[in-house]
């Protein structure tokens, strides 16, 4: 008796179309801004890594594959800790869901010049503007080898630093010759002086004074200079008095032949470093790529989309620009209305930001930032330069050509000038600041131990993935076994049951409903694919022509299928009999079950195909049976069983058979139409050699561009064939999308979906309960956040933090360079600000203030 490879578990089913089916739900809950809670990404997480593949991995699977498992499940584990430690509190759940959920339009605006509706229709626009400014961009070949010639000059600077490290690592030839060579009879050299005396006087022939004491008089010299009159202290003030302190003691203790070394050292780095990258990016190679992203923004200009997007953007931001002023002034309570509304979302992200970058505090870099935005506000000179720089830029993105012209380059050079005059000497303290701070930020998200954790994890995943033990890039044929071999036939069978949506069908002679579909990954894979191939090869000379005919043959049999349960709905209403049946059946098609055989050969050119062409698809169902489990007329059913299968075999395979050679013809048809549309895309690019696209490129946007228009063109059919025949054809994943909503099919999957779906759309806010899946513990061992603090740091350009690292030598309780804004609390969720704004910064009107002790 035929068998399928696997028969149908009914407890088995169930549960993993349940699983299935949750995946739908969970979908729907992302569409809805829901997202999962740190509690069930745990958990989720731990049960997969608790799985059979992940836990213990095949024993078929080579060492190395194993190995890689490893370090998947180590990145798993790293990424979780991760997660889950900095964005302790679901910060970043709260942040999306309050993203998501604000709307501009419901604040009420006194004496506003926008109505809500106004606020829509412009939030629509700038959605568009974007998104079509987006499309231009990534769609333009300048920007694409913009992208590609940058990576290739990464890799190339990558290069030298590996091989000039590696020059550096590795011994001379002198010595490596004298690698086996013994030492010289009765050699003795004089043991070295770890004492704690040597070691200091070695450190005081630099630096003559005592560090210790001189860091504690530097303090002492920050608080005495900070305090004042009255008694109260101006950390400001202190802050330059004690880097005074510091860079005199560092002048008359350190000796000028030191002085000098260490300037001559540095100077040399940044004399090799300038002449490195002068040498592979020279001023021609710099021209030149100005000069492409020139021509980059003229091609965007060229396009109908842009001047509509660009000019709509550009007016948008400068009438809200002025609306805020107004807003500010006017109407001060829209604005905290605003605020309070961003308020939560803001504290989020900022929270979030600061953990990621090692617990440190942002307030100086935003502090330094609103420095310069006051600076524009006193200084009509820097104001002015910035409304130069915004007249300048629009006139490059909207007027057409001007980019290129040479009065455009010279307006540039005369805004640079100016704004180098500004912002590098006249503003250049506040400038330098604003640098120190972001790079001291960045540097601390680098010094991040679990961000440094999870590079690791990664990069070591990567390098075993195709290097060998010596760091170098080799080919692992046996992954790719392990592959094919192992880990795809695995994932097909762990696909298992795959839920078929309800399937309905109306016209005016009979209404038809089947549900409960559910395909087994096992049974329908073929068991067998066998391929053929007979190849002839003519070379021909003189009155002999050349000729060459290749073939394959295609064999495919044992897809079998076992479809237990599957609902049905049948009214005929036009023609006799009228009948009308609902029940359950069972499908089953085992052995063999569906084979079929097809012969392909090249096209003749007398053929109307153009690269191959069908000449035999032969097509046998075996072992097929159908078994009426309920329905209204079984015993009738059963009565007519052989003859109604003995009609129906000849009919499918007929079926099957011109379907196989139709779809085989309509696929030689597309390569066709894509090869014409890329020598037409060949034939356009010979007018312009330098911009014309790779091989692979023409072939990927023609095949693109095919593709769409079969797509439509199969749309507009079906839409036209339904119109004609007065047809409706529906896949309802849900009860709600059901043409027949009222009739219910037993063990209908379209209703557990739509349970899943309603479980979606439960929970406060943007938690739900569908994302509760998995049946592992949660985790024990996740770090908890840091705590946000501010962290005492030098400045990069010698600014006055300077004395900040010697009062914190000293013990004096000095937090950030003397700056005074912000908390130095532990922050959780933004705490310690008010309304979620940044806190207060230093300004020229505050920092003059005294403060109390």
């Amino acid at each position: 008796m035929a068998t399928v490879n696997k028969p149908t578990d009914p407890k088995q089913k169930e549960a993993d179309i349940n699983r299935k089916l949750q995946l739908y739900g969970i979908f729907n809950a992302f569409r809805l801004g829901k997202v999962p809670s740190n509690d069930q990404i745990d958990v989720a997480l731990n049960s997969f890594i608790s799985s059979r593949a992940l836990s213990n991995p095949s024993t078929r699977l080579s060492a190395e594959g194993r190995e890689l498992v490893a370090d998947f499940v180590d990145v798993v584990k790293h990424a979780k800790a991760l997660l889950l430690s900095k964005n302790e509190g679901n910060l970043l759940q709260d942040f999306i869901w309050q993203t998501r959920q604000f709307d501009a339009s419901t604040v009420t605006t006194p004496n506003s010049p926008l109505t809500k509706e106004e606020a829509k229709q412009h939030g629509d626009k700038a959605l568009q503007g974007l998104r079509t400014l987006g499309t231009l961009l990534i769609t333009n070949g300048q920007f694409r080898k913009l992208l590609s010639d940058a990576s290739l000059l990464i890799r190339d600077m990558a290069g030298d630093a590996a091989t000039n490290a590696a020059s550096k690592v590795r011994p001379s030839e002198d010595k490596l010759k004298q690698l086996d060579m013994p030492a010289d009879d009765n050699t003795w050299h004089e043991a070295p002086k770890f004492s704690k005396e040597n070691i200091r006087s070695q450190m005081q022939s630099v630096y003559k004074r005592n560090p210790a004491t001189d860091a504690k008089d530097a303090a002492n010299t920050a608080v005495e200079g900070a305090r004042q009159p009255d008694g109260t202290l101006n950390p400001p003030a202190g802050a330059q008095a004690g880097a005074s302190a510091v860079s005199d003691k560092v002048d008359a203790n350190v000796s000028d032949e030191d002085r000098e070394a260490a300037k001559s050292a540095a100077a040399e780095y940044r004399r090799q470093a300038r002449e490195y990258l002068n040498k592979k990016v020279p001023q021609e190679r710099r021209d030149q790529t100005v000069w492409r992203l020139k021509k980059m923004v003229l091609e965007c200009q060229q396009h109908p989309d842009y001047q509509q997007a660009i000019t709509t953007l550009l007016d948008l931001a400068e009438q809200y620009g002025k609306h805020g002023r107004t807003m500010t002034t006017d109407g001060s309570g829209t604005v905290k209305q605003t605020r309070s509304a961003f308020a939560a979302a803001e504290a989020d992200l900022k929270t979030l930001m600061e953990r990621f970058a090692n617990g440190t505090s942002s307030d100086d870099m935003w502090s330094s930032i609103n420095t310069l935005y006051e600076d524009a506000d006193r200084d009509p000179e820097l104001r002015n330069w910035f409304k130069s720089m915004d007249t300048y830029v629009r006139k490059c993105l909207q007027q057409q050509g001007y980019i290129m012209d040479e009065d455009c380059n010279k307006q540039w050079h005369h805004l640079y000038d100016r704004g180098n005059y500004l912002l590098r000497q006249k503003y250049r303290t506040h400038t330098d600041r604003i640098i120190d701070e972001t790079k001291f930020l960045a540097d601390q998200f680098d010094k991040d131990p679990q961000n440094k954790a999870f590079g690791v994890s990664l990069q070591k995943l990567f390098t075993h993935l195709g290097n060998d033990e010596n760091g170098k890039p080799k080919f692992k044929p046996h992954l790719i076994k392990d592959l094919t071999e192992v880990i795809i036939p695995s994932a097909l069978q762990n696909v298992a049951y795959i839920p078929i949506p309800r399937i309905e069908y109306s016209d005016k002679q009979v209404d038809a409903i089947v549900e409960n579909l559910v395909l087994e990954s096992d049974n329908f894979m073929p068991n067998v694919l066998e391929i053929a191939s007979d190849n002839f090869f003519r070379w021909g000379r003189k009155k002999h022509a050349s000729r060459n005919k290749n073939s394959i043959d295609v064999k495919v049999s044992g897809v079998q299928m076992d479809l237990r349960d599957v609902s049905f709905y049948v009214k005929k209403k036009a023609g006799f009999p009228s009948v009308s049946d609902q029940g359950v059946a069972n499908l089953f098609l085992g052995g063999e079950g569906f084979c079929f055989r097809m012969k392909l050969s090249t096209a003749d050119p007398k053929d109307r195909q153009h690269f191959f062409k069908v000449d035999k698809v032969d097509v046998d169902v075996k072992h097929l049976n159908i078994k009426l489990v309920k329905s209204k007329h079984k015993l009738l059913f059963n009565m007519f069983k052989p003859i109604l299968l003995r009609v129906l075999r000849p009919v499918v395979q007929k079926v099957a058979e011109k379907q196989i050679k139709q779809q085989f013809n309509e696929m030689d048809q597309t390569l066709y139409m894509i090869k014409q549309e890329a020598d037409r895309a060949l034939e356009e690019a010979r007018a312009d050699p330098k911009n014309a696209p790779n091989y692979y490129r023409r072939y990927l946007n023609a095949t693109q561009k095919q593709m769409l228009q079969n797509k439509q063109k199969k749309q507009k059919a079906a839409e036209e064939a339904v119109k004609a025949a007065e047809k409706k054809v529906n896949v309802a994943i849900t009860s709600e999308a059901s043409v027949f909503p009222n009739i219910h099919l037993p063990g209908g999957i379209s209703a557990k979906a739509s349970e899943y779906k309603e479980l979606a759309r439960k929970g406060d806010k943007w938690e739900s309960p569908v994302f509760s899946i998995g049946a592992a513990a949660k985790s024990s061992d996740i770090p908890v956040a840091p705590a946000v603090t501010r962290k005492a740091h030098a400045p990069l350009n010698g600014s006055a933090h300077a004395a900040t690292a010697a009062a914190a030598g000293a013990g004096a309780k000095i937090t950030n360079g003397g700056y005074t804004n912000g908390t130095t609390a532990k922050m959780t969720n933004g705490g310690g600000m008010k309304n979620g704004s940044l806190a207060k910064p230093v300004t020229a009107a505050n920092a003059a203030n005294p403060v109390s002790i």
